[in-house]
């Protein structure tokens, strides 16, 4: 964001973000949604309308999950999110297009639950 000297400073939100690049503020809606994985990927993603600009996956179950852009993601090939782990994140300010691409996890074991906030523009 520009400052009088002329210098950039971060923006703190997509919304900053947009709003300078854009002239006005954007609508965010949130979507969650609950998964129960198995030893077969799946695909991730509400289906809510809009663009996806934030993501948050946090393992809620007992097993391990690997999460990928590859619909044939394998626990040994994707970016791994163990039981206990921090929620893996993804924002549109800091990863860009990756944030509105598809997703798909699989389970270490069957009967893995895995909880995602996702963040959808909706409106100006």
């Amino acid at each position: 964001m520009p400052l009088n000297g002329g210098d950039f400073a971060n923006f703190r939100s997509v919304q900053e973000l947009l709003a300078t690049f854009y002239g006005l503020a954007f609508i965010t809606e949130p979507s969650e949604s609950d998964y129960t994985i198995g030893t077969l990927a799946a695909a991730l993603g509400s289906g809510f309308g809009g663009q996806r600009v934030g993501v948050l996956l946090s393992n809620t179950g007992a097993t391990d999950f690997a999460i990928s852009f590859n619909r044939n993601v394998t626990i040994t090939t994707g970016i791994l999110i163990p039981k206990g782990a921090q929620p893996f994140r993804l924002d549109w300010y800091y990863d860009g297009d990756l944030v509105s691409r598809p997703l798909f996890a699989i389970s270490s074991a069957a009967g893995g639950t895995l909880h995602m906030l996702e963040r959808f523009i909706t409106g100006a």
